[in-house]
C-alpha cells in the first residue's frame, strides 16, 4: 500500500475535526514546497518569469543604465557622466 493510499485510509477512518487540521496541515506543507522550489531558481530565471508579462515594445523604452544612474531615476538628481 502506498504512503498515499494509506493517508486516505486514515482519513476516512478519522473524524471531521482531525480531516480539517490535516488539511491545513496539507495545505502548510505545499505552500513551505513550493516556496522553497521558487528559491532554489536561479536569479536570471526569477527575473525572466517578472518580465515575461511586458510587451517587447515596453521593455525597449526602459533605461539600460539603471544601475549605474540609479540617482538619477529615483531622485531626479542629473546623470552623471561616466
Amino acid at each position: 500500500m502506498t504512503i498515499k493510499e494509506q493517508l486516505i485510509h486514515e482519513i476516512e477512518q478519522s473524524p471531521d475535526i482531525v480531516i480539517e487540521e490535516v488539511f491545513d496541515f496539507l495545505l502548510l506543507a505545499k505552500l513551505k514546497y513550493h516556496r522553497q522550489q521558487e528559491q532554489s531558481k536561479p536569479f536570471g530565471s526569477f527575473i525572466q518569469e517578472l518580465v515575461s508579462d511586458i510587451p517587447p515594445d515596453i521593455l525597449a523604452t526602459l533605461p539600460t543604465d539603471g544601475a549605474e544612474q540609479h540617482d538619477h531615476y529615483i531622485y531626479g538628481t542629473p546623470k552623471r557622466e561616466l
